[in-house]
């Protein structure tokens, strides 16, 4: 292992321990090295106590070095070196990402809770027509129907990221796998999750809501195939969007290989 040592106030080193004999250090030279909280003085160090004792006779072994005699060191003084501070903590996250220890525990339980709160849309949908004043007879169909239509695509949701924590499991237990791979499988589930099933409920619902209270309002038939229809164009053109985004990073992310 190698030291480093404040002399005068000075940082110096690193030195190995056979170098330090040269270096004429008191047991009160405050000493530091990988792995040490603190500065200590060398003689609490039991890896350097054999510079200054004797230990059959228990003698001091050492000289006052000519350098030391200045005002005493202060903890204010030396630090621990620049590149133990910047460069050891993000090495010691990325090392926590490569092996999945970051992620390991709890991205299965993510996965498991968009589960559940897929199943929350028709309760959203309950929410908003009870806190609505007045519904005709005709919209209290049209609710009945599109909670019908949520309540499946919440079904379909908690089935659909059951499904996707097996697979992020198996990912996460292949020793291959890189965090960016399991970033890009939460992002492709997420793509397909919004894209295809809340997308997808809310076009249909357009579609119910803009006939039915088209037929209630007494419109044209015109009118109530445009309406119905526009919305529900739109609603597909979100999700497909979101759903190629997905997609495209979950792709990407396949083809990373974990570097060695």
């Amino acid at each position: 292992m190698e030291y480093f040592i404040a002399i005068n106030g000075q940082q110096q080193g690193p030195f190995t321990i056979d170098a330090l004999r040269g270096q004429h250090i008191t047991p009160d030279t405050l000493v530091w090295a990988q792995g040490m909280s603190n500065w200590m003085p060398a003689s609490q160090v039991g890896e350097l106590q054999p510079l200054f004792f004797n230990q059959s006779a228990g003698q001091p072994q050492y000289q006052h070095a000519a350098n030391v005699g200045g005002a005493p060191y202060q903890q204010a003084g030396p630090q621990q070196p620049a590149t133990d501070v910047i460069a050891k903590p993000i090495e010691d996250v990325t090392n926590s990402l490569d092996d999945g220890r970051i992620y390991r525990k709890w991205m299965p339980t993510v996965y498991l809770i968009l589960g559940f709160v897929a199943c929350i849309l028709p309760v959203l949908y309950i929410i908003q027509i009870a806190s609505q004043e007045r519904i005709s007879g005709m919209m209290i169909v049209v609710a009945i129907v599109n909670i019908i239509v949520f309540l499946a695509a919440g079904v379909i949701g908690l089935f659909y990221w059951l499904n996707r924590r097996k697979s992020v499991k198996t990912l996460i237990d292949t020793p291959e796998t890189s965090t960016l791979q399991i970033v890009g499988h939460f992002l492709q589930s997420i793509g397909e999750c919004v894209g295809l099933l809340y997308y997808g409920s809310m076009s249909v619902a357009a579609i119910i809501t803009g006939v039915f209270g088209g037929i209630a309002g007494k419109r044209r038939f015109g009118d109530i195939i445009t309406n119905s229809l526009g919305g529900a164009v739109e609603y597909i053109i979100y999700g497909l969007i979101v759903l190629a985004l997905g997609r495209f990073f979950g792709e990407i992310a396949k083809k990373m290989k974990k570097e060695d």
